[in-house]
């Protein structure tokens, strides 16, 4: 029976002696910010690495031969004898002296965790998810430490619905600023105001009212945001 991908990348980290928090150090040495869960769920089939982290998972496992290991055959070149293995060396310095190949890998990017939680601007969402998926941030601020992606219109104008958001990652907030806050659970994306009853979190709409911490509620801030890109 055929193995699907997450088994056989279940295996390869076993038969490579690393932990899931092993993997999320490896993976974070690339430039890849994962939790345990997210590993965890990749190789539970619950979710699937993107393209980069799927190559990067292959390097730290040391896969040579990646169409045999995840699909039970051999690279083309596996079939070739040694003339036609020459052949193709051949023809790989034909296409480096024409300027059409380059041994040299591609400078990288600047990437951020994109969190797969949508911060709600509106009436809140459950804050109940760690994982996260890399996102070209090359015209991110730079003191942005990770992006968060917006659901609900109570802060536009100034933030459109489904909005990527750049995040200075920070546990308080001066008042007038629009930061990322959790309430009893709940994630927003709000104006903090300080009035004489204390905090308010406030949306630019004027269709949602003002939302007032009680005495006792846990309220917490997880950073401020500093810019967001539309159709990111």
């Amino acid at each position: 029976m055929k193995k699907s991908l997450g088994e056989i990348l279940g295996e390869l980290r076993r038969e490579s002696g690393l932990t899931l928090r092993g993997v999320c150090a490896e993976l974070a040495g690339r430039g890849f910010e994962i939790q345990p869960a997210g590993v965890s769920k990749w190789e539970k089939d619950m979710t699937m690495p993107n393209a980069a982290q799927f190559l990067a998972l292959c390097e730290i496992y040391s896969v040579s031969d990646i169409a045999l290991t995840f699909a039970g055959r051999a690279s083309p070149l596996a079939g070739l004898n040694a003339a036609g293995r020459r052949l193709v060396e051949d023809y790989v310095r034909v296409l480096a002296a024409s300027g059409l190949y380059s041994d040299e890998e591609p400078a990288a990017g600047r990437v951020l965790p994109l969190y797969d939680l949508a911060v709600s601007a509106g009436t809140g969402q459950f804050l109940d998810s760690e994982g996260s998926v890399p996102i070209d941030a090359e015209n991110a601020p730079q003191r942005a430490d990770f992006a968060l992606r917006v659901a609900g219109d109570s802060m536009e104008p100034v933030i459109a619905d489904g909005a990527v958001l750049w995040v200075r990652r920070c546990a308080e907030l001066a008042p007038g600023r629009i930061g990322i806050f959790v309430l009893n659970g709940q994630a927003y994306c709000k104006r903090l105001r300080r009035g004489a009853r204390g905090a308010e979190l406030v949306s630019e709409n004027p269709a949602y009212a003002p939302i007032s911490p009680r005495e006792g509620d846990s309220l917490r801030v997880l950073g401020e945001v500093i810019g967001a890109a539309v159709g990111a």
